[in-house]
């Protein structure tokens, strides 16, 4: 059974979870927008000889929001990942996310080269990116956004069952068993019913978006070598940001693998674990 952590950083408190032993390689997990560490919990088994810490990153599952005065950018998680790293001791480690997991992953590898061994990148894996001329006006619908969400809170349904049914046919289609899954940390129960656990804000517009010259720039920073996961049905396919930089990574295996977006807890959980082993171990994937 997995270990339910806390981490106390500056401003707000991260909630995590934690397979395999002390001992292991130290690999530290990110989850997708509105998912939770809940994410890894049919991937973890799959790794041993890791230690695996999946985060709850701010403003979802079992984590604090960021206070009212702040927002959801990208690099604020950055931060968070390095401040968890350094609580951990872990002065270089392994990384895996997940869609926007993935995306906070290659800044984090571009940001601090020194401290990733071996970068993991599931469905995903680069920023949303905007041309310059664009910053004016996403400001505006950032400022926009977070002003209208403020202090708002999710939707209450009237039965755990249609929260289930709405998850799973929400933003990114998953099963219902997959659904179930990410429920066991984020589906509360509250007066009149049952409401997903997550900050409002994050469903506004991000402040900044990086421009596609700026995302090659952390590309190139990177040093550690990238295994990256691609789904038949992944909502990147066709965007041509993927097919113009991600062939920019120094060193990047990519694997194809039937599913959709969230194809780790979908039924290639197994497949993508055993490729991840042997990746972390120095093997080929397709040994």
């Amino acid at each position: 059974m997995p270990l339910e952590r806390r981490f106390a950083l500056p401003g707000l408190t991260l909630a995590a979870r934690e397979w395999g032993d002390e001992d292991g390689m130290p690999v530290l997990a990110l989850h997708g927008w509105l998912d939770n560490a809940g994410s890894f919990d049919l991937l973890a088994p799959h790794l041993p000889g890791c230690r695996v810490v999946a985060l709850d990153a701010a403003g979802h599952g079992a984590s604090d929001f960021r206070s009212p005065d702040s927002g959801y950018n990208l690099s604020q998680d950055v931060g968070d990942l390095i401040d968890v790293a350094d609580a951990l001791g872990w002065a270089r480690f392994r990384f895996i996310g997940h869609s926007r997991g993935a995306a906070i992953g290659t800044l984090l590898a571009g940001t601090y080269p020194e401290r990733i061994e071996q970068l993991v990148l599931i469905e995903g894996g680069l920023p949303l990116v905007d041309p310059p001329e664009r910053a004016p006006e996403r400001l505006r619908e950032a400022l926009r956004g977070k002003r209208e969400l403020a202090g708002r809170t999710g939707r209450v349904f009237p039965d755990r069952a249609q929260a289930l049914a709405e998850r799973a046919a929400g933003f990114t289609k998953v099963t219902l068993r997959a659904a179930e899954v990410l429920a066991r940390r984020s589906l509360i129960e509250v007066d009149g019913g049952f409401m997903w656990r997550a900050d409002q804000r994050l469903k506004a517009a991000s402040d900044v978006r990086y421009t596609a010259e700026q995302v090659r720039a952390f590309v190139a920073r990177i040093t550690a070598p990238v295994l990256m996961f691609r789904a038949t049905q992944s909502p990147f396919n066709g965007m041509p940001e993927y097919d113009e930089i991600v062939p920019s990574f120094r060193s990047l295996e990519v694997v194809r693998l039937e599913g959709g977006h969230h194809l780790h807890m979908e039924g290639a959980e197994a497949e993508i674990g055993r490729r991840i082993v042997e990746f972390f171990r120095g093997q080929p994937s397709g040994h």
